[in-house]
């Protein structure tokens, strides 16, 4: 009932902020599922859905990984937030996650499908060997083989983010110490540990910013290169270069390609 109070007051008002996130079960009423819709249709961006199993799941798992051996509780991890902006977490005096480096960071998988499609090299930017060499396009005879390029250079881009998070949190809590935030956390005053520190409960998030591009680029390829053969990997990356300069019928195809959601 406060949860459909909330959403009602939230479509009636109709303010951008604060956010609000809905945890979505299959216990979840349909009237209460009603006024989710009903938000949503209106455009305002919110509520953000998030499964609240896996949440509860992804908790556990991280639970797996404290450094102090005391990650969240079963009850605990049922009863998770959002936390920054997409992240479940634990919330209350004790295992929140109390900086943003304590997990996080930000790759762009738009742009590794574009340099996977240039041998690792960015062309458009840096002009330098942003990634591995993942083979030339006349390598890449198949969608597999553009396929297992893109994992690679995602995963080579996964490691140098979550190596550099490490760095950061090494030198956070020798130099950039929480007094404050570590006076309110009861693990940081019974353990004597400051808040850059103290890792009770690990937050392993990272921030995949352009994902759909990427997915919707790479169901684009495997449709008009490879299932119908209406254009070369050559051709996209010469349309591509020229900022498809000369190629609007091929742009239009590729814009008009199926697009990720909707169960696609």
């Amino acid at each position: 009932d406060m949860t459909d109070a909330i959403l009602e007051a939230a479509k009636r008002i109709r303010t951008a902020e604060p956010s609000i996130v809905f945890r979505y079960s299959k216990k979840n009423r349909d009237k209460t599922l009603r006024w989710v819709f009903e938000c949503i249709r209106d455009g305002l961006g919110y509520p953000s859905i998030k499964h609240d199993e896996i949440g509860t799941q992804q908790m556990k798992e991280y639970a797996k990984f404290s450094l102090t051996g005391n990650g969240a509780t079963d009850e605990e991890a049922h009863n998770w937030v959002n936390v920054l902006c997409m992240s479940p977490g634990i919330h209350g005096r004790r295992k929140t996650q109390k900086t943003r480096s304590e997990g996080g960071g930000s790759i762009f998988p738009a742009k590794l499908l574009e340099i996977t499609l240039n041998n690792g090299y960015d062309w458009s930017y840096a002009d330098m060997q942003l990634g591995p060499q993942t083979g030339e396009l006349s390598s890449l005879k198949s969608f597999e083989d553009v396929w297992e390029a893109f994992r690679t250079q995602y995963r080579y881009a996964i490691n140098l983010c979550i190596s550099t998070k490490d760095v950061s949190r090494y030198f956070e809590q020798r130099f950039l110490q929480m007094p404050f935030v570590s006076s309110i956390d009861d693990g940081c005053m019974e353990l004597g540990m400051d808040a850059n520190a103290l890792s009770e409960q690990p937050n392993g998030w990272h921030n995949p910013i352009t994902t759909i591009v990427a997915a919707n680029s790479l169901v684009a390829i495997k449709k008009l290169v490879f299932d119908e053969k209406k254009y070369t990997l050559a051709q996209l990356s010469q349309a591509l270069k020229a900022n498809w300069d000369g190629f609007e019928e091929m742009r239009i195809d590729f814009k008009r390609a199926p697009k990720w959601g909707n169960d696609d």
